[in-house]
C-alpha cells in the first residue's frame, strides 16, 4: 500500500510540473505521458505534423528535465 501511495504522489508531482509548461509543450506531453496517447495521434489532434511534432517533443522533454 505505500508503495502505491508514493507511485500516485509521484504521478500528480509530474502532471504538476506539465501544468506548469508553456503550450505546445504542456499539451503534447501531457497527451504523450498522461494520457497515453501515441505521437501520431497528438499531431493528428493538435492539427500538426508528426515531424514537427517530434521536434517539439524534444524540445518539451528538455524544458520538462531542466524545470527538476
Amino acid at each position: 500500500m505505500d508503495k502505491i501511495i508514493k507511485e500516485e504522489k509521484k504521478q500528480k508531482e509530474i502532471v504538476d510540473q506539465i501544468q506548469k509548461m508553456e503550450y505546445p509543450f504542456k499539451n503534447i506531453l501531457f497527451k504523450a505521458y498522461i494520457q497515453g496517447k501515441s505521437l501520431v495521434t497528438v499531431a493528428s489532434e493538435m492539427n500538426y505534423s508528426y515531424i514537427h511534432i517530434c521536434r517539439e517533443h524534444g524540445i518539451a522533454l528538455s524544458k520538462f528535465d531542466k524545470m527538476i
